[in-house]
């Protein structure tokens, strides 16, 4: 009984290590760096054709800042709910309200940046 109960423990803490593993990956998997948090916006967000983008929690431009560096066309999920970016990649970014690239969505286009208190917070984006 002993055995049965210490298998199951672990397959338990198994599964939850791998599925942590999992929304780890797919989070960052787009964005060669992963998110860099930032104090504020600097010159790597605004650096037009950097591959680069910047999303901030506020339609301010202010609040948590999040960078992404080299973005291509995976699905990328934020720390949290963006109401503003800095777009400097060369094609549009579409932001999405749910965190798996899914359901309602915003397109910005390239170069270029907006904020959208009226779509309310995005949770996760992808490069066009």
């Amino acid at each position: 009984m002993r055995s049965s109960q210490h298998r199951r423990i672990t397959v338990a803490v198994a599964s939850a290590a791998a599925a942590a593993l999992l929304g780890l990956a797919t989070g960052t998997a787009s964005a060669t760096s992963g998110p860099t948090f930032l104090d504020r916006a600097d010159e790597r967000c605004v650096t037009v054709n950097s591959g680069n983008v910047c999303v901030f929690e506020t339609q301010w431009f202010d609040g948590k800042v999040a960078l992404y560096q080299d973005v291509d066309s995976g699905c990328v999920t934020t720390p949290f709910g963006v109401l503003a970016d800095f777009n400097m990649t060369d094609r549009p970014v579409t932001y999405y309200k749910n965190a798996d690239c899914t359901g309602a969505l915003l397109t910005e286009p390239a170069g270029d940046f907006h904020s959208w208190l009226s779509y309310g917070p995005a949770h996760s984006f992808r490069r066009q």
